[in-house]
């Protein structure tokens, strides 16, 4: 009786397609990565400044607002008017109009400093 031949396997895989499928995962990899490390840099603190109240404005304006979850009702408010204070940025060397709620507006005086967001069309 003859021994059985041994059987040959034969790779589905070439050497190629492995170096491929190698590259292709590290390359994904540092991209996500990348995209990690660069999501948690800080940079809200870039939009965030902070100046001296150089003037307090109020303007009655009386109104309701109606606040909405869906089609349910969630609540209304009433609002006096708008509360605005003028902030001076000497860094940024202008002057902004910052909008604030009524206790904030009522805690600060003149001369005070105060740090709030810059606004959205200018935001870094």
């Amino acid at each position: 009786m003859n021994p059985p031949t041994p059987r040959v396997i034969v790779p589905n895989t070439s050497r190629r397609d492995t170096l491929i499928a190698i590259v292709v995962g590290a390359a994904l990899l540092v991209f996500v990565g990348f995209g990690v490390m660069s999501m948690s840099k800080p940079h809200a603190s870039a939009n965030i400044l902070s100046g001296v109240i150089v003037e307090k404005q109020f303007t009655p304006q009386k109104e309701e607002q109606v606040s909405f979850s869906g089609r349910k009702l969630q609540g209304t408010k009433q609002i006096d008017g708008e509360y605005v204070l003028k902030v001076r940025v000497e860094k940024e060397n202008r002057t902004y109009d910052v909008p604030v709620e009524k206790p904030v507006y009522e805690s600060k005086k003149e001369g005070d400093t105060i740090e709030f967001v810059r606004p959205p069309s200018e935001q870094r």
